[in-house]
């Protein structure tokens, strides 16, 4: 998972400890470019400094969380005078989690609260979202598919899932129909269209960022897939289905049934 650090230098080294190998991070040292990394990286996590810029303020926090809110933030910041004042503004801005430097940021406690967030990003409640109907792929596979959703730009073909799962692409199609769910290459394209769906609930992004970060070389190809999985065009997706409608409609024809029976519909 890709996590935006923006925390200025003294407190970066500290994150990057505590995190260990678990997350890969991209930095910035001025809030514009960290909303542009947001825009232009696959990032699903963001740990900010409210001081990142000299003096602790609330307004470029609040930004981000107004143009991305799926987006989980952890605020790391080095005791002040007017700090506590900015965590309960930023607390009622809906902040859950805060650290300060030198009094609670232990590695393992920083450490447990990335893994915790995670699963707060989007990538994590898919994941979620479709664990059970992983329960019958082996272990490499299982971890293959995850990581479709985890980083998806990183997996753009069934060949790299099959790498990645350790297997030949026949065994890969075969397993996949074990677990009841669609095709190596559908579900890559549903996985993707899932995550699109999440993203452009942000008012932040457009269609293009969208398919820039999820690794689509043209946005017209995000929007085809859009279409044949929704019926709807990336615009119309945006405003007509809730989170909960998209997964419903994608557990339904996809993913298979609570009975066991497949419910994918070519």
């Amino acid at each position: 998972m890709l996590v935006l650090a923006a925390v200025g230098e003294s407190l970066e080294p500290r994150l990057r400890r505590a995190a260990g190998h678990k997350f890969r991070f991209v930095t910035s040292r001025s809030w514009d470019e960290a909303v542009e990394q947001i825009l232009s990286r696959p990032v699903e996590m963001a740990v900010v400094n409210p001081g990142l810029s000299g003096e602790p303020r609330t307004q470029e926090i609040e930004r981000i969380c107004v143009l991305f809110p799926s987006l989980p933030l952890i605020l790391y910041g080095e005791l002040s005078p007017t700090i506590a004042r900015i965590l309960l503004k930023l607390g009622n801005a809906g902040i859950r989690e805060a650290v300060i430097a030198g009094y609670d940021d232990h590695p393992d406690r920083l450490g447990d609260l990335l893994v915790t967030e995670a699963t707060r990003a989007v990538s994590g409640e898919l994941v979620a979202t479709i664990l059970k109907s992983l329960e019958w792929c082996p272990g490499e596979l299982r971890w293959a598919i995850e990581t479709i959703i985890r980083e998806p730009g990183a997996v753009q073909s069934v060949q790299d899932l099959a790498d990645r799962a350790r297997m030949d692409r026949r065994t890969c199609g075969r397993w996949f129909l074990r677990a009841g769910l669609p095709p190596p290459s559908v579900m890559l394209m549903v996985l993707r269209v899932l995550y699109a769906h999440r993203l452009l609930q942000d008012p932040g992004y457009t269609v293009e960022d969208v398919a820039s970060k999820l690794g689509y070389a043209q946005t017209r190809t995000l929007a085809q897939n859009v279409k044949e999985v929704f019926g709807l065009t990336p615009g119309e997706l945006r405003i007509t289905l809730s989170r909960d409608e998209a997964i419903s409609i994608v557990r339904e024809r996809y993913l298979g049934r609570s009975d066991g029976e497949l419910a994918y519909v070519s």
